[in-house]
């Protein structure tokens, strides 16, 4: 359950195949009457790639099908068979360790190295506080976005304090932003979405910011569609102001009554008069 199946193509029939630490090997056979093989092939079934075994001639086993194959000890053991012509009964090893030039490389551990040190206090050289709420981070991560970079290079207050008081955002989308400065991921929630999509704009994330985007196009709906053209406006996204506006004016009638829509007009009549112009 769960693995993965290729269907591997050899030459002819009769061969003999056997498996030694995930990786199979297969060898001889026949392609006609009378016409046996010696090709030997090796592969991992995780990727099913087989290559091509190389020997010297003294090392090669001859031309044979129908004969017995078996694995013990990183070798491959062959006994008999059948060349076309005789009967064969010699006995002959294959070491698979020398042919085998490879080594396995762990997969890498930077991302989860990374996002292990979200809100750790160990080694951590500024403390946010967001709604009360104390948020351990460490500057050379949030070095990437230009805000607080500024924040800590330049001549702000903040740059010469260990704990720095942020009013501004919410603790939720704050350690999202966080999450996203020191793993370059994020999983947006489709209820934080906007707010994040706002703090991005706040703390001049490009990606985050379009990543936002993205997510509030693919939720649009008649009763959320003026807000996001709203926010889109009041943020400069021009292609999420672009496409939400598209959207109100395909379902213009059912937008226009929805709280949403009117809560816009409050806020910036002129977007109305703009949609009414678009018709």
């Amino acid at each position: 359950v769960g693995g993965r199946h290729a269907i591997v193509e050899t030459e002819g029939n009769n061969a003999a195949a056997v498996a030694n630490h995930g990786v199979a090997a297969i060898g001889g056979g026949n392609v006609g009457v009378a016409a046996a093989t010696s090709t030997l092939g090796i592969t991992s079934p995780l990727v099913a790639k087989w290559k091509q075994i190389k020997t010297s001639p003294s090392a090669t086993a001859g031309h044979r099908f129908c004969h017995v194959s078996v694995v013990y000890d990183d070798s491959m053991y062959v006994f008999g068979g059948y060349d076309g012509s005789n009967r064969l009964n010699d006995f002959i090893k294959f070491d698979f360790a020398v042919d085998d030039l490879t080594c396995d490389i762990p997969p890498s551990t930077l991302l989860s190295d990374l996002r292990s040190f979200l809100y750790d206090e160990q080694f951590s050289d500024v403390t946010f506080i967001v709604e009360d709420q104390p948020v351990h981070a460490h500057k050379i991560m949030l070095m990437r976005c230009s805000y607080f970079r500024a924040m800590f290079t330049g001549e702000m207050m903040e740059s010469n304090q260990s704990t720095i008081r942020l009013e501004m955002v919410q603790h939720p989308v704050f350690l999202s932003v966080l999450e996203y400065l020191y793993t370059d991921k994020l999983t947006i929630p489709l209820e934080h979405a906007m707010e994040l999509f706002e703090a991005a704009d706040l703390f001049d994330i490009s990606r985050l910011k379009s990543m936002c985007e993205r997510r509030m196009l693919e939720s649009i709906t008649i009763e959320n569609a003026a807000s996001i053209f709203h926010a889109a406006d009041l943020h400069s996204a021009k292609t999420l102001r672009g496409k939400a506006l598209k959207y109100i004016l395909a379902h213009f009638e059912s937008v226009s009554k929805t709280h949403a829509f009117e809560e816009m007009a409050r806020g910036n009549v002129e977007l109305v008069v703009e949609i009414l112009r678009s018709r």
